[in-house]
């Protein structure tokens, strides 16, 4: 029989009052959590919590700041930058959902391209949301107009002023003074890129692409400014309560002398090929006076007009066009020197007791070297040093070469500094090919490697004999010959050097041997950096300079061939100016073999000189592409840069000396100013007038 458990009153009464002090601690406990809780967020994170609330209150819009002007050395203008406006969306009031939505708006009313935009908002997805989105450079009126219609309807999307890059001179100095452009996604998220978001650059920052613009990105870019504005919960602008002003980029000012610029420029329109470059310098200082790539490409269309369908089309042209108007040849373009490396070939054999000032006279002509026989367009007997530097003599360096043996010629081209970048001051200069035996192992040691490892996996007995065969066949040419030695003491061979190599070289035998660094800055004006960072004035500093021996009698021998090359019968008169002393040195380099050479690999033309004899003021290099002989082609060009500098800086008014031209060289009054042949050739008639 269960037992029935009997009610007692007492014992009830103990488990209400044991169940009510339960609930009266948990609801103190609660109160303790609420109570500890509110005063966490009240007292000790209230400034996060103010700062959320302040941020959904206000908002800081960027001012960008307008970048430095550059500058030729006397203080014309180069590149400034003028006023616009950008669109631009607030990535802090719109969610990527809404996206798809914002972009069908943009592309009907702004006239945005619509597969740029969706490449626009799929790369911003990874960014902060306090960083707005460019969605249109260079707005027309008729855009802000339209954002500033709707402001009340889509606060997100604002008109905001931004300075744009306008390059004054088109073509001019394209590949020396460079371009802008956006900094991308790459270089961002790069922590070793100099545009990398760890060294503060953020979407949209507008960057030096190329040339001067790049190098001295952050003495150009200024520090933005910014406005502080109340919005409303929509992201409407009720009100700006602060604003501060950007601070512009520092001013630059470049070696370049536009005079010099501009008649250089003019020698490259009737390039037979239509491609080369000129380079000057100041041999004293390696400061550049002209910088000519051929053909240019006009940086406008990257900063003005890259995001419009004709720059577009544009830029595509530039980039398929087969003559390669973006490649910057003075630096990049790497060319067999030809006779233009017998001056190295001089210095190097006077230096090591080769041949003496005395005791100079070597055989010119052809040789047979081993199963070939090196031809020599000259054939002057035996010449003196002098006589075969004026008259360029083949066969004289053929021989002056393999008197002197790789060791010594090698030493030499190591203390000229070939096979090195000379350190300009622009991106991505070429190193060249220093005519070396090194140099010709690296060439082969790649197959030679390749043949080994074949080997080590052949089991073929046959195969295995080949591959043995093959191996020591390549050692055997890897080998320096005779015909390398020859070869590469007259500038061919192994040989590949740029201009601007060149051109310091040149400006070295100028004055005895200093070789200074050639380069694009002059000095920048005092101001403060992108990061607020306070900069006096800046001035270039060449910390590559180095000498080259070259006693008084050597220096004496390069000058007098060289000089005698352009005003005693050498092959380089085409380039005399009367009173200056012009002293130069044509070459005449093999692209191919004479067999194989056709209109498209003609030889390459070049001259390299400086003037005057005894205290020079300029240094030059020419080079017309795929011409023929540089006396014949390259030296005519030299003349007109050398009469106007000579006429400017002596004042002299001469009627018979063309003039230059000093209007902004455009195409269509390029098209109207006689070549440089008519020029000369008119120029020669009324010299023969006169008499």
């Amino acid at each position: 029989m269960k037992s029935v458990r009997e009610f007692n009153p007492v014992d009830a009464m103990r488990e209400t009052g044991l169940r009510l002090v339960i609930i009266s601690y948990i609801a103190v406990a609660i109160f303790v959590v609420l109570a500890g809780r509110l005063w966490f967020l009240q007292i000790m994170n209230s400034g996060v919590f103010a700062e959320r609330a302040e941020q959904n209150r206000t908002r800081i819009l960027p001012i960008p700041a307008r970048r430095g002007t550059i500058f030729d050395r006397n203080g014309t203008i180069l590149v400034t930058s003028q006023p616009s406006y950008n669109i631009v969306l607030s990535r802090k009031d719109v969610s990527v959902k809404d996206f798809p939505a914002i972009a069908e708006l943009l592309v009907n009313n702004v006239k945005i391209d619509r597969d740029w935009l969706n490449k626009r908002f799929e790369a911003a997805q990874w960014e902060p949301k306090y960083e707005s989105i460019v969605v249109k450079e260079l707005a027309s009126a008729a855009d802000v107009a339209w954002v500033k219609a709707h402001q009340y309807e889509y606060p997100m999307i604002r008109a905001e002023e931004a300075p744009r890059r306008k390059y004054l001179y088109g073509t001019l100095a394209a590949h020396a003074i460079g371009y802008v452009g956006e900094v991308d996604r790459r270089e961002l998220s790069n922590p070793e890129s100099s545009f990398s978001r760890e060294k503060g650059f953020k979407l949209g920052d507008i960057i030096g692409k190329a040339g001067i613009e790049r190098t001295y990105n952050e003495v150009l870019m200024g520090k933005d400014g910014e406005r502080r504005v109340v919005v409303d919960s929509r992201g409407r602008i009720q009100r700006e309560i602060e604003r501060i002003e950007p601070i512009p980029g520092r001013d630059l000012y470049t070696t370049l002398d536009l005079n010099v610029q501009k008649v250089a420029e003019e020698q490259t329109d009737t390039m037979p090929a239509g491609r080369g470059s000129i380079v000057v310098s100041d041999p004293r200082n390696g400061e550049i006076l002209a910088y000519v790539s051929h053909p240019a490409f006009d940086p406008n269309v990257f900063s003005l007009r890259a995001k419009t369908d004709e720059g577009k089309e544009e830029i595509q042209q530039l980039t398929e066009d087969p003559n390669k108007p973006l490649y910057n040849r003075p630096i990049q373009g790497m060319y067999p020197p030809g006779s233009t490396w017998k001056l190295l070939t001089t210095v190097a054999a006077l230096n090591e007791g080769v041949i003496t000032p005395e005791n100079s006279r070597i055989q010119d002509g052809g040789i047979q070297l081993g199963n070939y026989f090196m031809r020599s367009i000259s054939n002057y007997g035996m010449p003196d040093i002098v006589t075969a530097i004026a008259k360029s003599a083949d066969g004289y360096y053929y021989r002056l070469g393999l008197k002197m043996g790789p060791e010594k010629f090698e030493r030499w081209v190591e203390k000229f500094g070939f096979g090195k970048r000379t350190g300009i001051d622009l991106p991505r200069e070429m190193v060249g090919s220093a005519p070396t035996r090194a140099t010709k192992i690296r060439e082969y040691d790649f197959y030679i490697k390749k043949a080994e490892k074949q080997l080590a996996e052949a089991t073929d007995k046959t195969l295995r004999a080949q591959l043995e065969f093959r191996i020591k066949q390549l050692q055997h040419e890897a080998e320096w010959t005779a015909y390398d030695m020859a070869a590469s003491a007259f500038g061919q061979g192994r040989n590949a050097t740029t201009p601007v190599q060149l051109l310091r070289y040149v400006g070295g035998l100028a004055v005895g041997g200093q070789m200074h660094t050639p380069h694009l800055f002059l000095r920048a004006e005092p101001g403060v950096d992108r990061l607020g960072n306070s900069h006096p004035e800046m001035r270039y500093e060449d910390k590559n300079t180095f000498v080259v021996p070259m006693n008084a009698d050597i220096h004496d021998i390069v000058k007098k061939g060289m000089w005698q090359a352009v005003n005693a019968g050498g092959t380089a008169g085409a380039a005399a100016v009367e009173g200056f002393d012009v002293c130069a040195k044509t070459g005449t380099a093999q692209v191919v073999s004479t067999e194989k050479a056709n209109k498209a690999t003609q030889d390459h033309a070049w001259l390299m000189s400086f003037a005057p004899r005894d205290n020079p003021e300029m240094a030059m290099v020419i080079l017309t592409e795929n011409a023929g002989f540089g006396g014949k082609q390259s030296a005519p060009r030299a003349k007109p840069i050398y009469e106007e500098y000579y006429r400017r800086t002596r004042k002299i008014t001469d009627p018979v000396v063309a003039d230059a031209a000093t209007e902004p060289a455009d195409k269509a009054k390029k098209a109207e100013t006689p070549t440089t042949v008519e020029k000369t050739q008119k120029t020669e008639k009324k010299r023969v007038s006169a008499q």
